[in-house]
């Protein structure tokens, strides 16, 4: 009986896997050191590699699109990856449509008492 138990967990989990585990590790990389905190909140979201040009000095310049949904909207970016073996350098939005990023303003902070 524990037996059948373990291995219906197992079919539960395997069918419940998140989509991305079968992307490339590269656009896995990308989620987890980068993308991840953009797109925050978001019901669901994809990333594909436009493009991965390995350089002289061993660093990989890294074209990825990502896009998402939350709630109605939807956002898109173009983004340029700077990666130097597992780690994400930096990065520069190529370009971005839908929704724009949060933004607090001041002065509008609601005080409780």
């Amino acid at each position: 009986m524990r037996l059948l138990c373990i291995l219906g967990m197992a079919m539960i989990l395997c069918l419940t896997s998140p989509a991305f585990a079968d992307e490339p590790p590269l656009a896995t990389l990308l989620r987890a050191q980068a993308l991840n905190t953009v797109f925050e909140g978001f019901e669901f979201y994809n990333v594909t590699i436009e493009s991965d040009l390995a350089q002289a000095d061993g660093t990989h310049e890294v074209i990825a699109v990502a896009s998402g949904k939350f709630l109605e909207q939807t956002r898109r970016l173009r983004v340029l990856f700077l990666v130097v073996g597992e780690t994400v350098i930096g990065g520069q939005v190529l370009e971005e449509n839908g929704m724009p990023p949060c933004t607090t303003s001041s002065g509008t902070h609601a005080s409780a008492r």
